[in-house]
């Protein structure tokens, strides 16, 4: 890459990082509001909100990085033109493809990452965010307890633990439970400790004891060291782990099993998700080609390019919400998928056509070589 071209590289390179960036903040604001109802319900750190806030990060960065990189190139080129940069490089020998190559290589490193994104990175990345909102979703001891508050469970179960610790231990507990109207029983613990497994959820008490109102009148109590209290029957959380489409690996999302996608609209869903993780990659060079197209050809205006910025936007814009359009209708039209991809291939013809002919100047030599008209002689 010559000296002039490794300019070019740099002077798109930076607002592709800062618009990235921008834009990666805006998303997380939006969906960290989501994730925050999620987090103040089940009363978790804010540690956790902010692993599972960046856990959703590579789906947005796929999302935005088409646009990110268009608006990048859309600056870059911008900034070379009213700086006259561009005129100087064109006068300097340089054509248009040999301007535009840097912003291509740049296109092409941003398709490879986006790719990879797409097939491994946000799979992995959602995997582990759905376990994590697993995990909040099926805290028991959130679920249950608000510390220093009487919590009715169920019409049969009253809880209250004075205070919870960070490990999850709770202190100064009791728990009254009329599951049997004719023998209702209180059981009071200094300590408790909360534990779920795939088959049962049991309250380990230490240090307590149990008072139990017989139906002949009389109190039985009890004192203990250890005891467990069975609560299986009376808490029923699906702890079970499923998959959005978002979460899929390609082989998945193309070659679903019978046994877990028995749908068949389900199965197009799926299909039209990875159609569209294999083509969303093209948007990025087809907005660069058309970013390009309204950059780089033409005549140098002194006074800007704010007419050329906002017709290549709105025709950006549009095209990158064809794709969201376009991935929605597949799911329900499965012929449709050949056009995630022909619309963005359809676009980079049309550039690429518009890139190779020739310019048309009309030369204004022989316009002032001819003599005036200074009227008759």
């Amino acid at each position: 890459m010559k000296l002039l071209q490794r300019y070019f590289w740099k002077q798109a390179l930076w607002p592709l990082l800062l618009s990235l960036s921008a834009l990666a903040v805006l998303a997380l604001l939006t969906q960290s509001l989501q994730t925050l109802d999620l987090i103040v319900e089940n009363r978790q750190s804010a540690a956790t909100f902010l692993f599972i806030t960046v856990l959703a990060l590579p789906q947005l960065i796929g999302i935005i990085l088409p646009l990110a990189l268009f608006m990048a190139v859309l600056y870059a080129l911008n900034r070379l033109n009213v700086d006259s940069e561009l005129v100087v490089a064109k006068a300097a020998g340089f054509s248009p493809w040999q301007i535009a190559a840097p912003v291509l290589k740049l296109t092409a490193l941003v398709m490879v990452a986006h790719l990879i994104i797409n097939l491994i990175v946000q799979p992995l990345s959602f995997r582990k965010m759905r376990a994590e909102v697993l995990k909040v979703r099926t805290d028991v001891a959130s679920q249950m307890l608000n510390p220093g508050s009487f919590v009715k469970v169920t019409d049969a179960l009253t809880l209250y633990a004075r205070e919870i610790t960070l490990d999850g231990t709770m202190r100064d507990v009791l728990i009254y439970d009329n599951s049997n109207p004719d023998a209702p029983s209180t059981h009071t613990a200094k300590t408790g400790q909360l534990t779920r497994s795939e088959s049962s959820v049991l309250f380990s008490l230490d240090e307590g004891n149990v008072q139990t109102l017989l139906p002949s009148g009389n109190m039985d109590f009890v004192s203990f060291e250890t005891y467990a209290v069975d609560l299986t029957q009376i808490i029923a959380l699906d702890a079970s782990l499923k998959l959005k489409s978002s979460d899929k690996f390609l082989g998945e999302l193309f070659n679903p099993s019978l046994e877990t996608v028995p749908d068949i609209e389900k199965r197009l869903e799926l299909r039209a998700e990875g159609h569209n993780r294999l083509a969303t990659p093209l948007y990025s060079l087809a907005l660069s080609l058309l970013a390009l197209c309204f950059m780089i050809r033409g005549q140098h205006r002194r006074m800007g390019y704010g007419r050329h910025i906002a017709i290549c936007a709105a025709f950006g814009f549009t095209i990158r919400l064809c794709d969201f359009a376009l991935v929605s209708a597949a799911m329900k039209t499965p012929t449709l998928n050949i056009w995630q991809y022909g619309t963005p291939l359809l676009v980079c013809l049309i550039c690429l056509l518009y890139l190779l002919q020739r310019k048309r100047v009309r030369s204004l030599k022989s316009h002032f070589s001819k003599p005036k008209n200074m009227g008759a002689a």
